[in-house]
């Protein structure tokens, strides 16, 4: 799958992004015509990548630094949410415990797996 960075740019992806991927968040950086580049930052603040998107374009340049690839694991979150039927809202749930919190999607025993994008 090649992933776009305007993939990325509905409300159900950042959150889809956020709970799978903590520590991870986006930011994005308004060009002409539509165009922007979308920032992946760690919270570490140890690892950045960058992706230009253009309307015209099929293919996008990653650039990346930093001991994790960001963009690797924004791309295994969307396609486990393309392979899950790509879940909405309604879908997932969260159980809190006085020893933690859980989200899951469609019952409590489907637990959502974390990419963890500030390990090394």
């Amino acid at each position: 799958m090649v992933l776009s960075p305007d993939d990325m740019g509905d409300w159900i992806y950042m959150f889809t992004i956020g709970v799978c991927a903590p520590g991870l968040f986006c930011k994005v950086g308004w060009g002409r015509a539509g165009a922007y580049r979308l920032w992946l930052f760690n919270t570490a603040a140890t690892a950045w990548a960058t992706a230009d998107y253009e309307t015209s374009r099929s293919e996008y340049h990653v650039a990346e630094s930093g001991p994790r690839r960001l963009w690797a694991a924004v791309e295994q979150v969307m396609n486990r949410w393309n392979e899950n039927d790509r879940p909405g809202f309604p879908r997932f749930g969260l159980t809190v415990l006085p020893e933690g919190q859980t989200l899951w999607r469609d019952t409590p025993g489907n637990v959502v797996p974390e990419v963890r994008p500030d390990a090394a």
